[in-house]
């Protein structure tokens, strides 16, 4: 039996009619902002699956003491979250990607410092589709990581489902600071090119589209995020990723959101000899778009001025 949330959303009816899986990724708190940062994800709710207690963080607690006591054999509850998703702006593969490269599938009934079977991955599916291509994608991560660390995610139908705690809902949005152990393997998602072109057509408005697959550019003081200060982070529009951090902003004046580094390993370099410059080339490493261009003019400490197109870029504040 599948049970309905213990509180309504805040989200307006008709976004809750979208296609949604339930996924485990350790502690909900961390996989709840992660899928949340993902471009067409509509709502994403912290919740319990498929155990055979009641679907409260009490029952799930105390349920995990008496099966390390070897006091009881009922299957206790996955700390999950339930993501809601516009398959007209993503698709599943998408919102998979982001998981697998979002927690460590391959610990077994662990994430982090996280232990027990509350904490194991998974992937709850409502459909034979779904099904289908859950198992696909593991097959596909699988291949990306060495045969030394096989992936321990459950795949299986969603049998009981219960929305968690309203404290719970939205935590780490309410308490920035808050734990979060998840951690990813650092293995990409294996994704062609021309996913990406794909899902860019969904996502994309055609200038945006020509920024991210022709190397155009914005003209300055004309795209997004230009005058952004709210703490938080700019993020890959296709993929999720994180690109920068918002105190690594800077005003540079040039018309152009201006950065002194990105986060580590989120971008790639390329040499840029076009309009007979030799210029450096910024990349998303997640999709391979288009981002803008590296200078060494910027601000110490780094003295790098990252100059990016606004318009390729989604902003996520931390609240």
């Amino acid at each position: 039996m599948i049970h309905a949330p213990a509180a309504p959303l805040a989200t307006p009816p008709a976004a809750l009619l979208e296609d949604f899986i339930v996924l485990g990724m350790g502690c909900f708190w961390g996989a709840e902002r992660r899928m949340r940062e993902l471009p067409g994800v509509v709502e994403v709710e912290s919740g319990y699956a498929n155990g055979e207690i009641s679907t409260t963080y009490e029952a799930v607690l105390a349920q995990e003491r008496r099966l390390r006591l070897g006091q009881s054999k009922q299957r206790n509850h996955a700390e999950v979250v339930k993501v809601w998703f516009d398959p007209k702006k993503t698709t599943l593969e998408a919102v998979l990607a982001h998981f697998w490269e979002n927690h460590d599938p391959t610990q077994g009934d662990r994430q982090g410092n996280d232990i027990g079977s509350n904490y194991r991955s998974a992937i709850y599916t409502t459909s034979a589709a779904q099904h289908a291509t859950a198992l696909q994608s593991r097959e596909t991560y699988q291949a990306a990581l060495s045969a030394a660390r096989p992936i321990t995610t459950e795949i299986a139908p969603l049998t009981t489902y219960g929305a968690a705690e309203t404290y719970h809902q939205n935590y780490l949005q309410k308490n920035p600071h808050g734990y979060c152990g998840l951690g990813g393997t650092g293995v990409p998602y294996p994704r062609p090119s021309a996913y990406w072109q794909a899902l860019g057509a969904l996502v994309f408005s055609p200038e945006q589209q020509h920024i991210a697959f022709n190397q155009g550019t914005e003209a300055p003081f004309c795209g997004l995020h230009l005058d952004e200060k709210r703490p938080g982070w700019f993020v890959d529009p296709l993929s999720g990723a994180r690109l920068f951090r918002s105190d690594a902003k800077f005003n540079s004046g040039t018309g152009w959101p201006s950065f002194i580094q990105p986060a580590p390993g989120a971008v790639s370099e390329h040499p840029d000899r076009s309009h007979g410059m030799l210029r450096v080339e910024v990349r998303s490493a997640s999709s391979g778009i288009h981002l803008g261009h590296v200078f060494d003019d910027g601000p110490p400490p780094t003295g790098k001025r990252y100059c990016i197109n606004g318009n390729v870029l989604k902003f996520v504040p931390d609240r």
